[in-house]
């Protein structure tokens, strides 16, 4: 379900993502339009739960990180649920996350699946998300990757 808004100051590119929302779709759908209505009046509950994962989460992650410094550039979110970490190996971000998924089945988004036109990309950058309950799993598939090809 993805249902939500958009705010900008720039009239050229409001009146772009305008189009290009009137082009793919006409209103929401029905079903996402009552399950945001219900998120909505639920959101203590949902953002009580959600804070409180990334708060037990945030160690753990600091911790993997920890564990190879020379490998990456860690800095947990200043908010949210979703951080991206510097990777620091030399064959690069892309050619590391594509082993990992392959090798490991870890998935790890580069920067480069969010390129946009309208900022810079980073190309030593990858996404992963804190938000999730029990990330031991994929952290220690993550953890034996790295110590076998490092």
């Amino acid at each position: 379900m993805r249902v939500g808004w958009i705010t900008c100051r720039d009239a050229a590119l409001r009146s772009r993502l305008e189009r290009a929302k009137h082009y793919t779709t006409i209103c929401n759908a029905g079903p996402s339009e009552v399950l945001a209505r219900i998120a909505l009046k639920s959101r203590t509950i949902i953002l009580e739960r959600n804070r409180a994962l990334i708060a037990a989460n945030l160690p753990v992650f600091d911790a993997f990180f920890a564990w190879f410094p020379e490998h990456f550039d860690w800095q947990a979110p200043d908010g949210g649920c979703v951080a991206y970490p510097r990777h620091l190996g030399a064959e690069g971000v892309e050619t590391f996350c594509t082993r990992l998924v392959e090798e490991a089945g870890v998935l790890l988004l580069p920067a480069s699946i969010y390129h946009s036109d309208l900022t810079p990309t980073p190309v030593d950058r990858f996404r992963i998300g804190i938000g999730r309950a029990h990330p031991e799993r994929g952290l220690d598939a993550f953890t034996s990757w790295m110590r076998d090809h490092r």
